[in-house]
């Protein structure tokens, strides 16, 4: 992936959100390892999302609850927009990688 100027500023404000505004006195290797954390947490977010959703539409849909109809759809429409925020947030996560990975974060020691 090639990084784009525009594209710099909100990686940047990814890093120092992810790793922290001190991520300028860290290595490249402590960066990456930080960022690496992160988007493992994000296939567990998406793995309990895609869980849940799956529990009430099984208990709704095979009768075991008795939610009203609306009330399961509200449900699943805010586990459908967490999911579709997860995915947003790996993919900047993936993009930071990338910039750090390339070597154009500046990091201490130049590693």
């Amino acid at each position: 992936m090639t990084i784009r100027k525009e594209d710099i500023a909100r990686i940047e404000t990814v890093l120092d959100y992810h790793v922290g505004k001190d991520r300028h006195e860290k290595t490249k290797g402590e960066v990456m390892q930080v960022l690496m954390h992160r988007k493992r947490r994000f296939f567990f977010i998406t793995a309990l999302n895609i869980l849940a959703l799956v529990f009430f539409g099984y208990w709704f849909f095979s009768g075991i609850t008795e939610l009203p109809v609306w009330i399961f759809w509200i449900l699943a429409m805010v586990f459908v927009l967490n999911l579709i925020s997860v995915a947003w947030q790996k993919k900047q996560i993936d993009d930071a990688i990338t910039y750090v990975g390339a070597g154009q974060a500046p990091s201490r020691n130049g590693s």
